[in-house]
């Protein structure tokens, strides 16, 4: 009989019976299309697969594919670290996003530090470059960084808008006594107009606010960061690479002092 239950607060998946590397294998293709389908919707404009590179001398490698996304398993001893990758593109930049989960098959609990996350980029003149993985706090900070330029490019534009509200100009012709034309420059100042409009300009600001406040907190979700996994027990999320073109790119995760390494062909758009 075949067990589990998935506590989506903690990515953490909680399995009961059979064998454990069995069973891992058989429920990962559901969580993984109901988590990660979520986070490339939520936070992608443009999103491509990039094609696992596997090794003929590595036999600790297995390789699938579900729902079009190319994923590759690698168990050392008793973990078991699976990884995709993709191009994305959105209102942040360019990044490789990883798909990552780690599930522990053995008795004695791992720990996984998302800082332990490195990457590599083998560029078209053959030099490699190191890569910037973002943690759920520099990334954070990267978008908040952003989001506060788009707020203060917002407020000098609302405030020029209700700066200038409540205001109006009205141009008028006559003629003098002695018979001379001339023109009449009026002004004019609403001062109810000018209030409603800084409290438009106001709500707006705060609307914005929020909206961008919301926009990071959803990315959080599904972001990997620190844990314990315990015995039969998994973590899932992703996280962004600093997007550089070059061939391949290779991800190195570690995990209780065991490199996982990954190679991606980045050559091609997919």
């Amino acid at each position: 009989m075949l067990l589990f239950s998935f506590d989506s607060q903690n990515s953490v998946i909680n399995f009961i019976g059979l064998s454990s590397t069995l069973l891992f294998y058989y429920n990962v293709k559901t969580m993984i299309r109901k988590r990660f389908l979520a986070i490339v919707v939520l936070i992608s404009n443009v999103c491509m697969a990039q094609t696992f590179i596997a090794k003929e001398c590595d036999e600790n490698v297995n390789v699938e594919y579900i729902d079009g996304q190319q994923w590759a398993y690698k168990e050392v001893e008793d973990i078991v670290v699976g990884l995709s990758c993709k191009f994305v593109k959105d209102d942040y930049g360019k990044f490789y996003l990883i798909d990552m989960l780690v599930y522990n098959c053995g008795e004695s609990p791992a720990f996984f530090d998302p800082n332990e996350v490195h990457a590599n980029l083998i560029n078209k003149h053959g030099d490699t470059l190191h890569l910037k993985v973002y943690t759920n706090e520099t990334f954070r900070k990267k978008i908040k960084r952003q989001q506060n330029w788009s707020i203060f490019l917002n407020g000098i534009s609302s405030g020029l808008n209700s700066g200038s509200a409540g205001h109006s100009t009205s141009y008028s012709s006559s003629y003098s006594s002695n018979g001379d034309f001339y023109n009449t420059v009026t002004h004019h100042y609403n001062s109810n107009a000018a209030f409603v409009a800084r409290i438009n300009a106001y709500n707006q600001m705060k609307t914005l606010e929020k909206t961008l406040d919301n926009e990071r907190l959803e990315r959080e979700i599904g972001y990997m960061k620190k844990n314990t996994i315990h015995q039969d027990k998994s973590v899932s999320g992703y996280m962004n690479i600093k997007h550089k073109k070059g061939k391949i790119l290779t991800v190195n995760v570690s995990v209780r002092g065991k490199m996982y390494s990954f190679d991606w062909d980045v050559s091609k758009k997919k």
